[in-house]
Order: C-alpha cells, then sequence, then structure tokens
C-alpha cells in the first residue's frame, strides 16, 4: 500500500523530503471513511504515479480524476478574481447594477491549523478573517468545525481608468479592467501610524523590478546597519518592486504581515499576489489611494453595507459618517435601518445585505 501515516511535526521536520507528496486527511469510498489516527494524515508516495504508467488507459484516466478530485477538495476556490462588475447608472443603484463581488466560503478547520494560514489560503489579509470571526482564538482553533471565509466585497467607487485602487480603511488593492468590466483584488499591508501610507493621491507605476534591493531610508539605516539591502529571504520587499515615488507596491519577507499595519508607508502584499498584480501592472499604471471604511454597493437588486473599522482614527462619528453615505445613494428610504445599525455596530468588514 502507498499509503503511510506521519504526524505533522515530523513532515515539518523533513519537509524537503515530503515537498513533492500529496497530503489527505480523509478517504472517502463505498466502505466508509478511512482516517488517520488524531494528529496524523496519509501521504500518497510518488510510487503511486509509477503504477498509473502501467494502468491501461481507462485505469489511468480515473486515477488521475480521482487525485485531482483529491487535490482540489482540500483547495479553497480563488478569491483574487478576476469577477465581474458593471457600475450603476444612478447614485441610488439599478436592477442590472453589481458591484458585490466573490462568495462567502465555508472552511473545514483541521488539527494545527491557525488563522493566519487559512487567510493566506483564501488570499484574505489576516485581519480580515480575524476581525470576522473575533470569536476564535487566532492559533487554538476548534478543529472539526466549519466555519465561514469572507471572501466577498463591495468594489470602491473606480475612477474609471485602468488602475489599481488602493483602501486603505479596509486593507485591500482593486485592479480596474473598465474595458472588460473586471476586477481583481488583492489583500495588502500598509503604513504603521508613525508613518502612515499617504491618502487621496493619485501615483504612477514609475519602475519594476524583479528580486529588487532595498534602498533603506535614512531613519532606519541605524536599526539594519546598512544603506542598502541586497535582494535575497531577508530582504522586506521581497521578490518585485513598482516604484511609486519614494513608496511602492512589493512583496515581502514576512507574509504574516499581510493585512495589517506594518510598513513604513509602503503596500505590502502576499508574494504569490504580487507576481499575479506585477504581470497585469506595466509602468505608467495609475495606482489611486484612498480612505473608505463605508462602502454601499448592488447586487441582484437588493442593497448592501460593508463597514470597517477605523485604522487610522479619521472617522469621529462612525454612525454618522456612514448615513452620510447612505444619504448621498438616496437608500434612507428603502432600508431595513435595524440591519444598518447592526452592520455599523459590528464593523465585520463583509457586506450585509440591508434590503427591506
Amino acid at each position: 500500500m502507498p499509503w503511510r501515516f506521519f504526524t505533522p511535526q515530523r513532515c515539518v521536520q523533513n519537509d524537503r523530503k515530503f515537498h513533492s507528496f500529496l497530503i489527505v486527511y480523509k478517504i472517502t469510498s463505498r466502505a466508509g471513511d478511512l482516517t488517520p489516527p488524531d494528529g496524523h494524515f496519509f501521504l500518497v508516495y510518488p510510487t503511486v504515479f509509477d503504477k498509473m504508467s502501467i494502468m491501461p488507459r481507462m485505469g489511468r484516466f480515473f486515477a488521475f480524476l480521482l487525485l485531482g478530485w483529491l487535490i482540489m477538495a482540500g483547495n479553497p476556490a480563488v478569491a483574487a478574481g478576476p469577477f465581474t462588475y458593471r457600475s450603476p447608472v444612478s447614485p441610488g443603484g439599478d436592477a442590472a447594477a453589481v458591484t458585490v463581488v466573490g462568495q462567502p466560503q465555508t472552511h473545514h478547520i483541521v488539527r494545527y491549523e491557525n488563522l493566519y494560514k487559512i487567510a493566506r489560503d483564501y488570499d484574505l489579509g489576516f485581519w480580515e478573517l480575524a476581525r470576522f470571526q473575533r470569536s476564535l482564538d487566532h492559533f487554538y482553533l476548534p478543529w472539526e468545525t466549519d466555519i465561514v471565509i469572507p471572501t466577498q466585497w463591495i468594489i470602491p467607487p473606480n475612477p474609471g481608468s485602468a488602475g489599481y485602487l488602493i483602501n486603505v480603511a479596509e486593507l485591500r488593492g482593486y485592479r480596474f479592467f473598465p474595458d472588460k468590466h473586471e476586477v481583481w483584488t488583492y489583500p495588502i499591508g500598509i503604513g504603521v501610524f508613525e508613518y502612515k501610507t499617504p491618502i487621496g493621491k493619485r501615483f504612477r507605476v514609475q519602475n519594476k523590478a524583479v528580486d529588487p534591493g532595498w534602498r533603506i531610508p535614512k531613519g532606519l539605516q541605524a536599526k539594519y546597519g546598512m544603506s542598502y539591502m541586497p535582494p535575497g529571504e531577508d530582504c522586506p520587499v521581497g521578490n518585485r518592486w513598482m516604484g511609486l515615488s519614494h513608496y511602492g507596491l512589493h512583496g515581502t519577507h514576512a507574509p504574516m504581515g499581510v493585512g495589517r499595519l506594518v510598513s513604513h508607508g509602503c503596500i505590502r502584499h502576499y508574494p504569490e499576489d504580487i507576481v499575479k498584480l506585477f504581470d497585469m501592472t506595466p509602468v505608467g499604471t495609475t495606482v489611486d489611494i484612498i480612505y473608505e471604511p463605508v462602502k454601499i454597493g448592488f447586487l441582484k437588486g437588493r442593497s448592501y453595507i460593508e463597514v470597517h473599522e477605523d485604522i487610522y482614527f479619521k472617522i469621529p462619528d462612525m454612525l454618522q459618517y456612514a448615513m452620510k453615505r447612505l444619504q448621498e445613494r438616496n437608500l434612507a428610504g428603502r432600508i431595513d435601518w435595524n440591519r444598518f445599525l447592526k452592520a455599523v455596530e459590528e464593523q465585520t468588514g463583509a457586506p450585509v445585505d440591508i434590503s427591506r
């Protein structure tokens, strides 16, 4: 049999040996569920593929089909996009408007998982998931439990150009392609309080680099003991750089910082996300940076609101601010006020249907 048991600890200790194996937590058949002991999982050895080579053609087809199902069953749907959108023809929306994209997913927690890993698996920033699932401990999760993953968003009002719109308030960026009515979205890490990411400005991508080094700002050179850090695993700008002036869009050597306030003003992305964004963003692309904690959206003729925490403490009264956004859309007489007030109070960062 090509099935053997390994504990997660042993797998981590021997990661290089096991990187090409398929991890399986449960096998379902007519005879019932085959599951390993607690704290273990199955590893499919490469001998499985060797045996496939001597199978009849139809046998190989069904074997690969089974292995493909096992792999995809453990992977979340792609959360970044592309998503199709349609801007409303009037501020109050219309039946054909689509500005709520994506859809929530369900994740089954297995032993030894934590919110950092789950967030990255679904292309979410850490706080994006942690704030939505506030009752959960970040590291000690209730395994064998299903949780909702908030992979649905209201797209911010875009300037109509094929650019990258960064909403600092929600720690997320949106890459628009208006000619195709498509948008891609990625979680980001932003500047800490002392070095806030600039807001209300339009930049353009001035230069791009693969595996860049980091020219360290003067205020940080004493901390790092150098003025320039060469490319490598310890370089904070990661594997891609797109310069906007003295700020930039880049990857990171510390993915746990995505979805948090961690940088000195630049915008960090997961390594896998910045590669995609880099390839679809030529020099000259506009980059608009806004701060919008309250968004109104439309889907299938219904109205939604998405409320985020005021991470930079710019909104004195969130309720008044949200009501103003509602009035701008002429929606005050068309909503369920209980749902609206609950959404403003909870600030989960996920779209809430507030239609009557």
